[in-house]
């Protein structure tokens, strides 16, 4: 009687497990087609994270109420930003860190920061 009940439960985990199968593939497929090895995609290489830092600062003082779409704005004078990643401290204070597309972008931060 045991492993009638076993096999049983094991019948309905198969068939939920099929339910959220078709699910997910609905699901990939009303989104455009998400590669199903999306979660196995490789990290980026140690070289492109380097560069990517030499082109990045980081920015304390800032309100408590800014956006990233905001700071983004703010640093366009700069030239294009790539991303504006908001981040705080243990204190809760919040630290930005602003990704530029270009060096030249850093070099126009630091003017803005030297007026």
């Amino acid at each position: 009687m045991h492993v009638d009940c076993e096999k049983k439960e094991l019948e309905a985990m198969k068939q939920k497990l099929k339910e959220l199968e078709e699910e997910a593939a609905k699901l990939r497929s009303t989104q455009g087609g998400v590669p199903e090895d999306a979660e196995q995609e490789a990290a980026p290489e140690a070289g492109s994270k380097e560069e990517a830092d030499t082109r990045s600062v980081f920015v304390n003082n800032v309100d408590w109420g800014a956006t990233p779409e905001e700071l983004q704005q703010h640093f366009a004078s700069c030239g294009t930003v790539n991303r504006v990643t908001i981040l705080t401290d243990k204190f809760g204070h919040p630290k930005v860190r602003v990704d530029h597309a270009t060096v030249s972008g850093l070099t126009a931060f630091a003017d803005i920061k030297a007026k």
